[in-house]
């Protein structure tokens, strides 16, 4: 997949900025705090409806301004989208058109694969259990069309249980009440592990390859799921297992008022060499394993959608030593697929070919392309055809 053209408006320092792209890989340099990490954020915002930094859309906006638009023109294969983002800070409301029909956010956020890769996520490693759920349901929703419809059924139905719980603390407890409310969550939190385990299956197959190379072959990740659910990796037994230690927890669940199991509590381990990566781990160790998984994750993409992802990678290349740096470029360049790179150093090109790589300049704010046109690659759309194609997506 691959973003030809962006355009955005009042999106955080960007008043005004229309850019063009090369197919391959894309540079941005610059000092700190003038826009580069802003920019990636528009991509992945533009491809996923979401931002990676924040889940309040209203901070998006541009300091003195009360809503923000962004439109890309993306190409798939042989087909081509113009997607259109829009947010207006009074009403807080959101749109996505694709091809100037309006989408919604369910249909939509596992249509246009993007992978980011920052500094921040070597929280997924150091910090508590909310963030790694927060990882695992946002690739689960973009990786399996299902599971993004379960994940919001689930979440309903354990709002209800616990308003429920609540009621009941103090009064008498009727299991007719309940029941309805105990099988759903069972059954959507067992459905919801299920894929959970099987997605860190399959993580952990692809992300342990990069991070041999990264390590040297010297090192093993791995990846376990950790259930509030005894013993839920036994897929055969997942809903017979929840639903008796459901019932066994009933007397803590209504002192508490609150449900003690399921999905919404569940973690997952990272190790390396079979000891835990936040407990044991140096911090160049933690770093190659947080982006060993998201460049497994470029590759899931590829396996599941039968299409590259766009990578984003914000001020990687300053946190590697000169060899991790030249494997992940190489990883960069053997992908069929779109990058993005920030850096705040000097870039080595290390062998970049001429038309492979374009580099923008940033600078408060504004985004300048240094050097000769960009190469947007094979059969790249002219604006004016991009919006008459009609919507198409897979069901």
């Amino acid at each position: 997949m691959f973003l030809h053209k962006l355009k955005l408006l009042h999106f955080r320092n960007y008043e005004q900025q229309e850019l063009s792209f090369n197919a391959r890989i894309n540079i941005f340099k610059g000092n700190n705090g003038q826009g580069k990490t802003n920019l990636l954020e528009a991509i992945y915002y533009l491809a996923v409806s979401r931002s990676f930094r924040t889940n309040y859309d209203q901070e998006l906006v541009h300091w003195n301004k009360n809503d923000f638009f962004l439109k890309g023109n993306f190409q798939k294969g042989e087909d081509f989208y113009a997607v259109e983002s829009a947010y207006q800070g009074f009403s807080k409301k959101f749109k996505i058109k694709v091809n100037g029909a309006e989408v919604k956010r369910s249909d939509f956020i596992y249509q246009f694969p993007v992978v980011v890769f920052s500094p921040d996520d070597l929280l997924l490693i150091k910090e508590g259990p909310a963030g790694r759920r927060r990882f695992l349901n946002l690739e689960g929703s973009r990786l399996i069309p299902s599971y993004y419809r379960k994940l919001k059924d689930y979440q309903k139905v354990l709002q209800q249980r616990n308003r429920l719980l609540k009621e009941k603390r103090s009064n008498f407890f009727n299991r007719d009440l309940f029941e309805p409310w105990d099988r759903a969550l069972v059954s959507l939190g067992s459905s919801i592990i299920k894929q959970r385990i099987s997605l860190l299956k399959n993580l952990e197959a692809q992300a342990q390859v990069f991070f041999e190379q990264l390590s040297g072959y010297k090192e093993q990740l791995s990846l376990n799921y950790v259930s509030s659910v005894t013993m839920a990796d036994l897929s055969e037994k997942t809903e017979e297992l929840f639903w008796d230690q459901l019932n066994q927890g009933r007397g803590e669940e209504l002192k508490r008022g609150y449900t003690l199991i399921g999905p919404h509590l569940d973690d997952f381990l990272i190790l390396i060499n079979n000891y835990e990566a936040k407990k044991y781990a140096s911090q160049g160790q933690q770093r190659a394993a947080a982006l060993a998984l998201k460049m497994g994750e470029v590759n899931l993409f590829c396996q599941a959608r039968r299409e590259s992802p766009i990578v984003l990678l914000d001020d990687v290349f300053s946190e590697f030593d000169p060899e991790r740096r030249l494997q992940l470029l190489n990883f960069l360049r053997q992908r069929e697929g779109q990058s993005f790179i920030t850096t705040a150093a000097p870039f080595d090109k290390q062998g970049l070919q001429e038309g492979e790589f374009a580099i923008f300049s940033v600078y408060k704010g504004k985004i300048n392309h240094e050097g000769a046109r960009v190469n947007p690659g094979k059969n790249a759309p002219a604006e004016k055809n991009v919006a008459s194609i009609q919507p198409k997506f897979d069901h």
